[in-house]
């Protein structure tokens, strides 16, 4: 119900909804990056494999030769070769 009333508020007041609902906004940059925004933090880290915390579970970014390439308070760069982007949420 409060996430119903929420983008409807959003719409209403054409507020973007990653914002407004507090979503991750991921931009998947062909096979050479993910871009996050609103994330939680770094909970896993390796070279073929990245768990960043969104609000309300965690993305996975699976690859080659990942690295972070930029981290700051709301957003994250990641590069390599991108395999794959799973998204879960608790």
């Amino acid at each position: 119900m409060r996430r119903k009333l929420k983008m409807e508020l959003a719409e209403i007041l054409e507020l973007p909804m990653d914002v407004s609902l507090d979503l991750p906004r991921v931009v998947i940059l062909g096979d050479l990056g993910v871009l996050i925004s609103n994330h939680r933090g770094l909970m896993q880290y390796s070279t073929d494999r990245i768990v960043v915390g969104v609000g309300a579970g965690q993305i996975t970014i699976s690859g080659d030769n990942l690295e972070i390439e930029e981290v700051g308070k709301e957003q994250m760069a990641v590069r390599g070769i991108i395999k794959f982007v799973e998204m879960n949420t608790s």
